[in-house]
């Protein structure tokens, strides 16, 4: 049989108690390692690129108030390109050079679906990430995922009960050929039927690249009166709305959580003028900006303009590193109250203690206290751009799904 050092340990400890002898207390760690694959390079990389400095930032915060337990964390980054099999192989090495890895922050949908099988026993950790895959919300099968907000599917259904509510009728759904683009879109359609509106037209493109002219062609001839536009960051979802606006299409566009960043809308309002005006989406957190409500947001931008002063980050976090640090603080948390415990810190006492995160007061990322349920937190609010102010504004109460 191979006997591996936890397996070693594990043996030892079991003879140690049935000979009654005193058992030697495990050391305490030095540190706790958090680590991260970001899409540093490939279709996502500007993304990537402005997360990677938030994660720092949590770093020094969160030893700042006295790491895990009076132990300090420290946070790695590997690039993954957003290949699923590389984030995997980042991963796997991370577990194997990292003896106190506590919490992995991974990149994508498919990194979530290909490592959730190798989530057992010793190999597992509980584990963030940029995805809010609608089957990650399964904490039967996948006990150590968890989503910071509101699934794929559930943004869907705020966008398409809000189109509902402002007498919509139709809808196109327009999405990347991913998996992360594709996840919401079956039960969309069904979600739509529901509620009386009609599916006019479900195109899917290139997550980059996309031929802009073919797609919106098809949307003019779909009639929708609105669109929902899934699985972009940076490209593709202002392109679509351009090439509609110069097609004369009064088609209403809305977007889920990764198609709402401010930085994106700017530079597109500044280069080609105010079209995404009135442009809608789902947001799970307030935007770095709305401080007043929100302490933690003004702790952050202390940091931010000492840190990262002459940068994009020295007066605005962007959407994806909200995403990233809410994350990693639940997760945070989790391992914080499985040390006040005075328990060794694992995985699944790691994950019951997050599947009980109630009436959590996250310091202002959300409009109020929220609740892991299903492992993720239903809660958004609808946001439209306004091209004056260059700013996302509220357009809907806080609600959770």
């Amino acid at each position: 049989m191979k006997l591996n050092r936890r397996s070693f340990l594990a043996s030892s400890a079991a003879a140690t108690a049935v000979m009654g002898t005193p058992m030697i207390l495990r050391a305490q760690p030095t540190e706790y390692v958090v680590a991260s694959s970001l899409p540093l390079t490939g279709p996502f990389a500007t993304a990537g690129q402005l997360v990677s400095p938030a994660m720092k930032m949590f770093e020094a915060l969160v030893n700042e108030d006295g790491g895990i337990g009076g132990v300090p964390i420290r946070t790695t980054i590997e690039d993954s390109g957003y290949v699923p099999a590389t984030a995997l192989a980042n991963y796997q090495r991370a577990l194997a050079t990292e003896p106190n890895l506590v919490m992995y922050y991974g990149d994508s949908t498919g990194f979530m679906k290909l490592v959730a099988p190798e989530l057992k026993g010793e190999n597992a950790t509980l584990m963030g990430s940029t995805s809010f895959a609608s089957d990650l919300a399964n904490p039967a099968e996948n006990p150590y995922q968890y989503l910071p907000g509101p699934s794929y599917e559930d943004q869907v259904d705020i966008l398409l009960q809000n189109i509902k509510d402002a007498g919509g009728s139709t809808v196109a759904f327009i999405f990347s050929n991913t998996e992360f683009g594709r996840d919401p879109i079956e039960h969309g359609k069904k979600k739509a039927e529901e509620l009386g509106i009609k599916v006019v037209l479900e195109e899917a493109t290139k997550a980059q690249g996309a031929d802009i002219p073919t797609h919106v062609t098809k949307l003019a001839q779909s009639g929708a009166e609105h669109c929902i536009l899934q699985g972009y960051v940076t490209g593709v979802w202002p392109q679509l709305i351009g090439g509609a606006r110069q097609f004369g299409l009064p088609t209403q566009f809305h977007g889920t959580f990764w198609g709402m960043e401010k930085l994106i809308a700017d530079r597109v309002t500044a280069e080609a003028g105010p079209f995404l005006e009135g442009y809608s989406g789902v947001m799970p957190y307030r935007y770095s900006y709305d401080q007043e409500e929100a302490p933690i947001y003004q702790r952050y931008a202390a940091f931010q303009k000492k840190a990262f002063a002459g940068t994009p980050l020295e007066n605005y976090m962007p959407t994806w590193g909200l995403q990233s640090l809410i994350s990693l603080n639940l997760g945070i948390e989790a391992l914080r109250r499985v040390a006040n415990k005075g328990l060794e810190i694992t995985a699944d006492r790691a994950a019951e203690e997050l599947a009980g995160i109630n009436d959590y007061d996250s310091g202002g990322f959300f409009g109020g206290p929220v609740s892991m349920v299903d492992n993720k937190i239903g809660t958004g609010r609808v946001y439209t751009y306004k091209a004056e102010s260059g700013l996302f504004e509220p357009s809907s109460d806080w609600f959770t799904v």
